[in-house]
């Protein structure tokens, strides 16, 4: 491995993991030489789906039930920085990691015309190989904010702005660090160079009209925190571009919601209980 690969820790999220895991940690195991596992549900069948990954190169943290998305990341990059990693990538289980991945993720956080912050990979729905209009490109530009799925962190940048808000919990967890690092002086790259395959919720397909959609199928909870959260991240750090962009995707998503989804009342209801919240949110 190239020596920044060497500097370079994986860490994967898991909750109530599927087989699928092992695989995407074999991939990351080809590119790093350490993987940090986040077990987000510490019961049986977790465990038996973990208990096959390779026990010298892979270290599984057992957390006290679902700690949150925040949390789960945060304990992963603590254990890699405390091993002596300079660098931390970090992953949930919707994604797939792509050969050569890392390098072009350290190729464009080599750049010297800018103070890089958080580098990223460009993204690709995994039910249909489409690749989003915004992730296409080549080389790799700046942006407001990344998923965290993906992510490349360094030592230095932790060092300045902190890790993940956990009192976030999930959702918007992404926008506030990108943000923050933004705000610091630092300038977040996407890599057009790489494709992360990634899927949100359960991408069930559905026919909406005379087109194939793909449902989150997310659950009151994830649209209480969705709701809370993106007007906890605006009243820190305004609307920007990033802020524009998420409510166009926002207002898709609700369309498939209203139209198609299934338990349509108390999704509603929990917005519109995370909207008060976020507006009623008092910052720590």
């Amino acid at each position: 491995m190239p020596d920044d690969a060497e500097r370079t820790a994986g860490v994967v999220l898991a909750y109530h993991p599927t087989d699928e895991i092992r695989h995407n940690v074999a991939r990351l195991l080809t590119q790093v030489p350490h993987v940090f596992v986040v077990n987000n549900s510490p019961d049986e069948a977790s465990r038996a789906t973990l208990d096959d990954l390779d026990a010298d190169r892979v270290t599984v943290l057992e957390q006290d039930g679902n700690v949150g998305v925040a949390a789960g990341f945060n304990a992963g990059m603590r254990a890699a920085l405390d091993a002596g990693f300079d660098f931390v990538w970090i992953f949930d289980q919707d994604s797939t990691v792509a050969d050569g991945m890392l390098d072009a993720l350290h190729r464009a956080r080599a750049r010297t015309d800018v103070k890089v912050g958080i580098v990223g990979p460009a993204l690709r729905a995994a039910e249909t190989g489409n690749v989003y209009d915004a992730d296409r490109g080549q080389g790799s530009a700046p942006i407001e904010a990344l998923i965290s799925s993906g992510a490349l962190f360094s030592r230095a940048l932790l060092d300045e702005i902190g890790l993940h808000d956990e009192a976030l919990f999930i959702d918007y967890v992404d926008h506030d660090i990108s943000l923050r690092a933004a705000r610091a002086g630092y300038t977040n790259l996407k890599v057009f160079d790489t494709l992360l395959d990634h899927r949100f919720g359960d991408s069930e397909p559905a026919r909406f009209l005379w087109r194939k959609v793909y449902l989150a199928n997310y659950s009151p909870m994830r649209h209480y925190y969705t709701s809370r959260n993106r007007v906890i991240v605006v009243r820190r750090f305004g609307p920007g571009k990033w802020f524009r962009d998420d409510v166009r995707y926002a207002a898709k998503a609700w369309i498939k919601v209203l139209v198609c989804e299934r338990g349509r009342p108390k999704k509603v209801g929990a917005f519109f209980r995370g909207l008060r919240d976020g507006v009623a949110y008092r910052e720590v």
